[in-house]
C-alpha cells in the first residue's frame, strides 16, 4: 500500500511542476476587445499646432485576473511619418493581449522643422530617398524626440490612472518601441529628472524658412510657426499630479539614444530588452551618425542629396556594452544583438528591421514575464499586487446584465458611491447607494458596453454592462 501511495504522489508531482513552472503571461489562451482613438490629450506640435493624441487599448476578455501587465507600443517613422496602427505593432498587440496583457498603441507628436536647401537630384527620386526627413538642423531631432517623450510619459499616467477599468497593474508596466519609437521608449524609461534635459530643448533661435521644394512632398504645414520656445519638463504637462510614469521594462527594437549619460544613476533601473541587426544602415547598431549609413554608403554615388544634420546615436551593440561594462546583467537584461555588418554592402538587406519577429517577441515576452513573477504578479486569477491588497468588498448583486432601461445594484454594504461610464472612461451617471436594494434608471444611455464601478471598502469594483 506505501508504494501505490508514494507512485501515486509521485505522478502528481510531476504533472504539478510543469504547470508551477510555467511563466505567466506567456501562453495565448484569450480573446479581446479593442477600444479605438481614446483621447488622451491635446498638444502643441512642433509647428505651434494644437495636436490631439490618441490610444488604441486591447484587452483580454473572459479571465479572472484584476491585474494584468500593461504594455504601450510606440512606432517609428523618424519622427515625421508612422502611426499607431502600423502592422508590426497590430501583430504584437494581438500577441500580447491573447497572453493576457492590457496594451495601448500610441499616438504621439510627430514632425520637424526642415531644411533651407534642398535638391531632389536627377537619379535621386522620393521611392528612394525622404524629402520630409531633410531637417534644418540637429536641434531637430533632440526636440522631436522630447516631444514624443513628454507625450508618452502622459500616455503612461493616463492608463495608470485606468487601472481599475481595465483591471491592469500599474506596477507592471512595459515600453516596447521600434526606430525611433524605441528611442522614445528608452529615453522615457531613463528619463526621471530634469538634468537629462538637453538644452537644445529649451527656448533656441527660431528654425530657418524651409525650402519651398519641399512643398510638393507635403512636408510642410500650412500654418507653420518658425519659433522654437522652451519645451518644459520631461515630464510634460498631461495627467500630471497622479500616477508616476516610471516602467518596469523597456525593449527596443532597432533603437537608439542620443545621450548615453541617461543610464547613469538610475534608480530602480528597468529591465532592458534589446533586438539590433548590424545590417542597419539607418540606426547604425554600434554609434555613428543618425542615417549616416544611407548618406555616405548607399548614396555615396552622388545619387541624392545627403541627409545633413543628423546627430550621432548610440545603437543597440552600444547599449549592450555600456550595460555589461556596469556589471549590468542576468535577469535584468538581455540583448539579441545580430552581428551582421557589412561595409559598404548592407543598402538592400533590410537591416532596419526584426529578422523573426515571431521569435524576437516570443523572448521579450519571456523575459518579461520573469521580472513580473518575481515581483509577486502570478497571472490567471491573480487579483493583488505590492501596492493593492485584494479587495473587501460588500456582498453585492447586479442585474439584468445586459439591461435595457434600468439596473437593480442589491448590496449589504452602506452608502456607495457608484458610477457608470462608457469605455473611454467618460462618466455618464453617479450617485449613491442608499439602500439594500436600488433600482438605477438608464434609458437615457445608448446600446454599447459601459463600465459600473462601486466603491468598497478600500477598493473599487468594476463590472462590465
Amino acid at each position: 500500500m506505501q508504494k501505490i501511495i508514494l507512485l501515486i504522489c509521485l505522478s502528481l508531482l510531476v504533472l504539478y511542476s510543469p504547470l508551477n513552472a510555467q511563466k505567466p503571461y506567456t501562453v495565448p489562451k484569450y480573446s479581446y476587445d479593442s477600444i479605438k482613438n481614446i483621447q488622451y490629450g491635446i498638444v502643441k506640435n512642433f509647428a505651434g499646432n494644437d495636436d490631439t493624441l490618441v490610444m488604441d487599448i486591447y484587452r483580454p476578455v473572459n479571465d479572472s485576473n484584476c491585474r494584468r501587465p500593461i504594455a504601450m507600443l510606440i512606432h517609428g517613422g523618424a519622427w515625421i511619418v508612422g502611426s499607431k496602427d502600423d502592422a508590426t505593432l497590430r501583430y504584437l498587440a494581438d500577441k500580447l493581449v491573447r497572453r493576457g496583457w492590457v496594451v495601448a498603441n500610441i499616438k504621439y507628436r510627430l514632425g520637424t522643422h526642415k531644411a533651407q536647401n534642398y535638391d531632389m537630384y536627377a537619379l535621386c527620386n522620393n521611392s528612394v530617398s525622404q524629402p520630409c526627413a531633410y531637417i534644418c538642423d540637429s536641434a531637430e531631432i533632440y526636440r522631436a524626440n522630447y516631444r514624443a517623450v513628454q507625450d508618452t510619459k502622459g500616455a503612461i499616467r493616463f492608463m495608470k490612472n485606468r487601472y481599475l477599468q481595465d483591471s491592469s497593474d500599474p506596477d507592471q508596466f512595459y515600453l516596447i518601441g521600434f526606430s525611433a519609437g524605441a528611442f522614445i521608449a528608452l529615453q522615457t524609461a531613463f528619463s526621471d529628472s530634469s538634468i537629462k534635459k538637453s538644452s537644445l530643448c529649451d527656448s533656441i533661435s527660431s528654425a530657418p524658412t524651409p525650402s519651398s521644394k519641399l512643398n510638393p512632398y507635403g512636408c510642410l504645414p500650412s500654418a507653420l510657426n518658425l519659433s522654437r520656445p522652451d519645451l518644459g519638463p520631461i515630464e510634460g504637462t498631461l495627467h500630471t499630479g497622479t500616477h508616476n510614469s516610471k516602467v518596469k521594462g523597456v525593449a527596443s527594437f532597432y533603437g537608439a539614444v542620443l545621450d548615453p549619460s541617461i543610464f547613469k544613476n538610475v534608480r530602480d533601473t528597468p529591465s532592458i530588452y534589446l533586438f539590433h541587426q548590424g545590417s542597419d544602415v539607418v540606426v547604425n547598431y554600434r554609434r555613428g551618425i543618425l542615417l549616416g549609413r544611407i548618406s555616405y554608403e548607399c548614396f555615396s554615388s552622388n545619387l541624392c542629396q545627403p541627409y545633413y544634420f543628423y546627430p550621432i546615436a548610440y545603437g543597440g551593440e552600444s547599449i549592450r556594452k555600456f550595460f555589461v561594462d556596469s556589471g549590468f546583467i542576468g535577469q535584468n537584461f538581455k540583448a539579441d544583438i545580430v552581428n551582421n555588418y557589412v561595409y559598404n554592402n548592407n543598402c538592400f538587406s533590410n537591416g532596419h528591421s526584426v529578422d523573426n519577429l515571431d521569435l524576437r517577441s516570443n523572448t521579450m515576452i519571456d523575459f518579461f514575464s520573469d521580472r513580473i513573477k518575481k515581483e509577486g504578479n502570478i497571472g490567471q486569477d491573480y487579483c493583488g499586487n505590492s501596492t493593492t491588497q485584494p479587495h473587501k468588498l460588500p456582498v453585492f448583486k447586479c442585474y439584468p446584465n445586459p439591461f435595457e432601461n434600468s439596473i437593480t445594484i442589491e448590496s449589504k454594504g452602506n452608502n456607495q458611491p457608484f458610477t457608470i461610464s462608457d469605455l473611454t472612461g467618460r462618466i455618464l451617471l453617479t450617485g449613491q447607494l442608499s439602500s439594500p436594494s436600488m433600482n438605477i434608471q438608464t434609458d437615457q444611455l445608448s446600446p454599447g458596453i459601459y463600465i459600473l464601478a462601486i466603491e468598497g471598502y478600500e477598493q473599487q469594483i468594476i463590472i462590465k454592462l
